[in-house]
């Protein structure tokens, strides 16, 4: 009787063992087979010449086989010749090139508001500047402006340099503040 106890106990861990590695098995495989797909979608992303997703996806196989000699390949030729894009909104706002700016006798608000159609439309709607104009007082300083071929962003400078104020560059907006009066602030501190 006592034998048997011991062998049902030795049956029972035994089932559990190789249940154990039969489920570690199937995750090693599905790892690999996530692995997989992760490499067809990278290569995929570098053929189409989405080299910012394919360095993304590239860099994760990489990471788990670093043998892998296409994978190697791609990133290689991805390092020496893609600059990775710079996303920042002043850069974003220094590549859209506005054609025509007319605006005469507006209030800031109202020449933010046309310059975000004339950004909306210049950029086939890609591009619509987030500024955020702090202060009503601000929002309804008067101002004209004439300028053809300029930058979103020297927009932006003749705009912010026209009503007063100071632009602040954010990672999702640009905020427009009155600038201090220096020689108040100076005479205040004393």
């Amino acid at each position: 009787m006592k034998t048997s106890l011991i062998g049902s106990r030795v049956s029972t861990a035994v089932l559990f063992l190789t249940t154990a590695l039969f489920m570690s098995a199937a995750s090693i495989s599905k790892g690999a087979e996530d692995l997989n797909a992760v490499y067809q979608q990278g290569r995929a992303a570098y053929y189409k010449g989405d080299l910012d997703t394919a360095y993304r996806l590239l860099s994760r196989v990489a990471a788990a086989n670093p043998k892998h000699a296409e994978t190697a390949n791609m990133l290689a030729y991805i390092r020496a010749n893609y600059q990775p894009k710079d996303d920042s909104l002043k850069n974003q706002y220094a590549a859209l090139i506005l054609p025509k700016i007319e605006m005469s006798d507006v209030t800031l608000t109202e020449a933010i508001e046309g310059l975000r159609s004339l950004s909306k439309n210049a950029s086939g709607g890609k591009v619509v500047p987030n500024v955020i104009v702090k202060g009503a007082e601000l929002g309804e300083k008067k101002l004209s402006l004439s300028l053809s071929n300029v930058p979103l962003s020297e927009a932006l400078n003749y705009v912010t340099q026209l009503s007063g104020a100071k632009a602040t560059y954010e990672k999702h907006a640009v905020i427009l503040s009155p600038e201090a009066d220096t020689t108040t602030s100076t005479a205040a501190a004393k």
